[in-house]
């Protein structure tokens, strides 16, 4: 019994030794491998399992001053520059594909794309989505408000006073005085002084007969002497009320429908306002996250030209993409409120599923150009941004 368990221990033992000996020998998995440095032998940013040049898709927009398009297809712009600058330096090019705000989010979920060259705010859409590296820049959200004067006060009026309702007013009154002076003469010009003469001289008396009576001033230097002549009178001087009426209301309502302004000064004020925002941008989840009524516009220029003509109350956007429309348009009708609304970090963004020692060598080169050459990036709000405001 002793040797026959000597013969079982003796075969285990050279069972054991032989297996080991072949995991030894046999060719370590290329998922457990460390991803190893250098442009050649990087692993793709697309499988950490396939061996081959590191690539980083990229998703970009048409998104002035981050990224722009240029000749050949090639892009440029603050953030495009300072993502293909991070990526050399750990040896990876980088792949710029153009996509629109719902793209980007379809093309990260099937795995598409690997980044997102474009700046966003931590959120916890954002968190779902991506992993957000370090952020490289700050946004200040400010407002921006139109500064009312005398030449505004006067387009507004002028701008009430040739309404098409306003029109059709001045149309029919214009048609009642010229009837009813052309009756005050025919029934005054046989047997009244005032209205006698040349029939141009007795229409041009009759119209001012009329208009001073449609005005309610009544000079008395010509009034109608016949029973006739003071039947129509008496008409025309109770429709000239009422025309007088019609056609204050119409001008108050008209003033008021331009004119329909509210003096935001500050955060409080929003609620009340009509507000312009860029579509996507920084201050779209601001204003979703406190629940604040807002039109969005595609560019900041455009947001900023509707301020100008009265149709918004304020936009809010970022204090460097507002300072660099101002610094091209008519600034000295636009200022910014001096309290901001809100400042948040931004960072680029990468799909969950990227290898996660890529992720943290990019992170690492971002700190280090950052600390190096600091990028004086503003945030998101500058145009029309392609990705989504996460």
């Amino acid at each position: 019994m002793a040797f026959r368990r000597l013969c079982q221990r003796l075969v285990f033992a050279l069972a054991a030794l032989a297996s080991a000996i072949w995991t030894a020998g046999a060719p370590a998995q290329t998922g457990d491998a460390p991803l190893p440095e250098g442009r050649g032998g990087a692993v793709s940013a697309t499988d950490s399992r396939d061996a081959g040049p590191c690539v980083l898709r990229a998703a970009v927009a048409d998104f002035p001053p981050f990224a722009t398009p240029a000749a050949g297809g090639a892009w440029t712009g603050d953030t495009v520059e300072l993502f293909r600058a991070t990526a050399h330096d750990i040896a990876c090019d980088v792949e710029f594909i153009p996509l629109s705000g719902p793209e980007i989010l379809r093309a990260l979920e099937r795995e598409e794309i690997d980044a997102v060259a474009l700046p966003f705010s931590a959120n916890p859409l954002s968190s779902t989505m991506m992993t957000l590296t370090p952020s490289f820049t700050t946004s200040t959200l400010r407002i921006a408000v139109f500064r009312e004067n005398l030449r505004g006060d006067i387009s507004i009026l002028l701008r009430s006073l040739t309404t098409p309702r306003q029109l059709q007013v001045y149309g029919a009154m214009l048609t009642l005085v010229v009837l009813f002076a052309i009756l005050i003469w025919a029934f005054e010009r046989s047997h009244n002084a005032h209205f006698r003469g040349r029939r141009h001289e007795g229409i041009g008396s009759g119209l001012w007969w009329s208009i001073t009576t449609l005005s309610t001033v009544g000079y008395g230097d010509k009034v109608p002497v016949s029973a006739a002549g003071r039947l129509f009178a008496g008409l025309w001087m109770v429709l000239s009320l009422i025309l007088v009426a019609i056609f204050t209301a119409t001008i108050t309502s008209s003033i008021t429908a331009h004119d329909t302004s509210i003096e935001v000064g500050g955060v409080h004020d929003l609620p009340r306002s009509r507000v312009g925002i860029v579509e996507n941008g920084l201050a779209n989840g601001y204003m979703n996250d406190h629940f604040l009524p807002h039109i969005s516009y595609p560019h900041l220029p455009a947001a900023v030209d509707d301020l100008r003509q009265g149709n918004l109350d304020a936009v809010v956007a970022d204090e460097h993409a507002l300072l660099r429309v101002l610094a091209v348009e008519d600034k000295d009708r636009i200022k910014l409120l001096e309290q901001p609304v809100e400042k948040s970090p931004v960072s680029f963004g990468f799909r969950k599923s990227l290898p996660k020692d890529l992720v943290r060598r990019f992170n690492q080169a971002l700190v280090a150009r950052i600390e190096r050459r600091p990028y004086p990036i503003p945030a998101a709000d500058a145009g029309p941004p392609g990705a989504p405001r996460p």
